[in-house]
């Protein structure tokens, strides 16, 4: 059996994809993972906030005055985000940009704002200054997706590693578990194959997860949460999440969605899900 990886960078983070093939599949195997990164740095030039001429950008430039148009797969991913907005009671929340910046001081935060009109294919923000950043679920959505054109192109094993947002596909692998306390470490791991396992942490640059309602970095008893899902962005959300909510509120979060979780706490306790306690091991 042979290997192929790929290693780029892009959604802010390097990215490695590698797959493993029958010899007669060498071809197609190079080919899937040429798409693959192709699908994510075209979805870095449309998602993007520090691109100026993204399709989130221009959202967030034309707020409170105009509609944008915007492709399928972004049109898609928005209206997934004010799915999980709604799940959460709005605590996963991408409108919280405005909270970033220095220039949008008092700009509503809701998700309910995000205005979509699927005839036109666009999308708006009520209010001017509100803003829109994807970086709770655009890697998760991404590992959807590179895992259906892996299998489009008949690729049954192998590995896709979003800047620590993993899938194994087609057989088991740990996937280790960053110590939040000392990230060059591995707290713990877990075996996984065919769902995505998601980590979101306060150690991850700083305090960049907001509470939507206080507008304040989120605070909770957690240090970090992994999710763990057959849905890459349903994880990548409910982890977002569940940094604000903490571990208590949290693990309802995460019975209604289906998916199961790893908690460290910031006194440095771990526990996971029933489901999932047997295939957690320590570092």
């Amino acid at each position: 059996m042979g290997t192929i990886e790929k290693m780029f960078i892009a959604l802010g983070t390097v990215n490695c994809i590698t797959a493993r093939f029958d010899e007669p599949q060498r071809e197609s195997a190079q080919k899937a993972l040429d798409r693959a990164e192709e699908y994510i740095s075209d979805m870095d030039d449309r998602l993007s906030v520090f691109k100026p001429d993204s399709e989130i950008s221009r959202i967030n430039a034309n707020a409170g005055v105009r509609d944008t148009l915007i492709g399928r797969d972004t049109f898609d991913l928005l209206r997934l985000c004010v799915k999980y907005g709604e799940v959460t009671g709005g605590v996963f929340d991408i409108t919280t940009k405005p909270l970033t910046d220095r220039d949008s001081a008092g700009a509503k935060v809701d998700y309910r704002d995000i205005l979509l009109n699927e005839k036109l294919l666009s999308a708006r923000m009520r209010s001017v200054g509100q803003g829109i950043h994807l970086g709770g679920i655009a890697k998760g959505y991404a590992v959807d997706r590179i895992a259906k054109i892996l299998a489009h192109h008949g690729i049954k094993n192998a590995v896709i590693n979003l800047g620590g947002t993993v899938r194994n596909i087609g057989q088991f692998g740990r996937v280790g578990i960053r110590n939040p306390f000392n990230p060059e470490r591995i707290a713990v791991s877990i075996e996984s194959v065919d769902e995505a396992v998601v980590t979101s942490g306060l150690y991850e640059r700083g305090c960049h997860i907001f509470d939507p309602v206080s507008g304040k970095p989120a605070v909770s008893d957690l240090a970090s949460v992994t999710v763990v899902g057959k849905d890459g962005a349903a994880a990548d959300a409910a982890a977002t999440a569940c940094m604000v909510l903490g571990s208590k509120r949290g693990l309802p979060l995460l019975d209604l969605l289906g998916l199961e979780g790893i908690f460290i706490l910031s006194d440095g306790g771990i526990f996971a899900t029933e489901r999932i306690t047997e295939r957690v091991k320590s570092a």
